[in-house]
């Protein structure tokens, strides 16, 4: 079985010479042998194959010091018979898209302030999701849904979201989106990027007596919890009869953690602590490319 040394930096395209030789010496000195290396894309990506098992637990602590230091990411990738995942399952908020989408609603209505607060405690686990949702969608009653309309157009979806699922697809993968925000947003990104399915919460909007569409500040049941994430891995797996070795799944926060630490590969992406002690990857200087070069494709095989 084969294991793969990943270092990447899409954000600076600073993976030179210098970088590319003081990895090889680690690698050589930690393995005992000459160990080539692959460019995935100039200057950004590039991998080790590694025999598993035959390097030791002081490269990893090498490595992770080099990532501190060059701000290079440094993943070690378990060997897998299918290196190429057949499921891709993302979360929206922060992770395909920049943005909180909660946050940029209350921002409209100059509440960003206490609905960004309760955000960052249930990212980092530290407030129930279902609570957090509810406590944050009450904020948004009465307002009208012109401003779901503006946020729409106003998002910016992440470098590497677009490529990511339009490879993918063409490789054959499922590609779902699941997010504990809302569907207004989840079905735009399904048609932006290509997503096959869409899974979200539904925010509960009601005609008021001036015949205006205003959000009620409640959600619509069932609510798509922590828990429901790996309920739809689980359901996909079992759909396309797959194994969790065949998935993939990225996410940022408390809420992933479930997800994450069943898929085959389980990325953080610029996560919070909890996610990342359960996550096999990290990237903290890559964009979502991070996800493809992980697989092993290279720019010749990632579709723009």
């Amino acid at each position: 079985m084969k294991d793969y040394l990943l270092i990447s930096n899409t954000i600076e395209n600073k993976i030179s010479n210098f970088y590319i030789d003081l990895v090889s010496s680690h690698v050589e000195k930690s393995t005992n042998q000459k160990v080539s290396f692959r460019e995935l894309s100039f200057r950004k990506a590039y991998e080790w194959e590694l025999v598993s098992n035959k390097y030791n637990s002081k490269l990893k602590k090498i490595m992770s010091d080099f990532q501190l230091n060059y701000k290079i990411d440094c993943n070690f990738i378990r060997g897998s018979e299918k290196r190429k995942k057949k499921l891709l399952i993302a979360d929206m908020d922060s992770t395909i898209i920049k943005e909180e989408s909660l946050d940029e609603l209350a921002r409209q209505i100059g509440k960003e302030k206490e609905v960004s607060f309760i955000t960052n405690e249930a990212m980092n686990g530290r407030v129930e999701f279902k609570k957090a949702l509810m406590d944050r969608v009450a904020i948004l009653k009465g307002n009208s849904t012109d401003i779901l309309e503006t946020l729409k157009k106003n998002i910016n979806i992440n470098d590497g979201a677009k490529e990511l699922v339009k490879t993918m697809n063409m490789n054959g993968s499922i590609t779902v989106l699941a997010s504990g925000g809302f569907t207004f947003l989840t079905e735009y990104l399904k048609e932006e990027l290509g997503f096959k399915y869409t899974h979200a919460n539904k925010l509960n909007i009601i005609k008021n007596e001036f015949k205006k569409f205003v959000i009620t500040g409640k959600v619509e049941e069932p609510i798509l919890d922590k828990k429901a994430k790996f309920e739809y891995l689980k359901k996909y797996v079992k759909k396309y009869n797959l194994n969790y070795n065949d998935t993939i799944c990225v996410g940022d926060g408390a809420n992933d953690i479930e997800m994450i630490s069943h898929a085959g590969i389980g990325v953080s992406y610029y996560g919070k602590t909890a996610l990342n002690k359960v996550a096999d990857i990290h990237f903290k200087n890559t964009s979502l490319l991070g996800l493809l070069y992980a697989q092993g494709y290279s720019d010749d095989y990632i579709l723009k």
